[in-house]
């Protein structure tokens, strides 16, 4: 141990100042990509295949969706508008790099004004830039959809992920 200490001082020592700031510089840089461009590559790796995942089940929920010819519990068939609605509203979620979660959709009529109500519960998890992104995105891309209720919900106050439940209600007219 103490002749490869011996050797080491003797290189450092005919590098001088200015090659022992780059080999400094060098053991650093090593230093830093272990300690945060590795893990960093890790996590984008895993988000990679978390979106692949969403797009794929996404991909999926639109094609049982449009292969089913009636909705929950025998009321009527989604319109084309609200499926294209629907459409946006995911596109929003794989947009802002979020999951939503399986969740809650029920479709009323109001005869007096002439408009169906499809109301939305959508489960969502995420940090809270990629969920606000999500709502923005969504209300933006349609102006027949409305924000009802917003929970929003951290395991520990360290925590950079959020659990929610975002409550939408998409406004159709009866004939659409």
């Amino acid at each position: 141990m103490a002749r490869a200490l011996a050797i080491i001082r003797f290189y450092l020592g005919r590098l001088g100042k200015v090659g022992m700031a780059g080999a400094l510089l060098m053991v650093a840089s090593l230093a830093y990509d272990s300690a945060v461009v590795q893990p960093r590559k890790l996590a984008l790796g895993e988000q990679l295949l978390r979106n692949q995942r969403a797009q794929q089940e996404a991909a999926a929920r639109q094609a049982r969706a449009s292969q089913a010819p009636a909705g929950e519990a025998g009321q009527p068939a989604l319109a084309p508008v609200a499926a294209a609605a629907l459409r946006r509203l995911f596109d929003a979620a794989d947009q802002a790099g979020l999951e939503l979660d399986r969740g809650e959709y029920r479709l009323t009529e109001i005869k007096e004004a002439h408009l169906r109500r499809y109301q939305l519960s959508l489960p969502v998890s995420g940090g809270y830039p990629e969920i606000r992104a999500f709502v923005t995105q969504a209300l933006n891309a349609d102006p027949a959809l409305a924000l009802n209720a917003i929970q929003l919900r951290r395991d520990r106050i360290e925590s950079p992920d959020l659990e929610g439940l975002l409550n939408f209600t998409l406004y159709l007219e009866l004939g659409a």
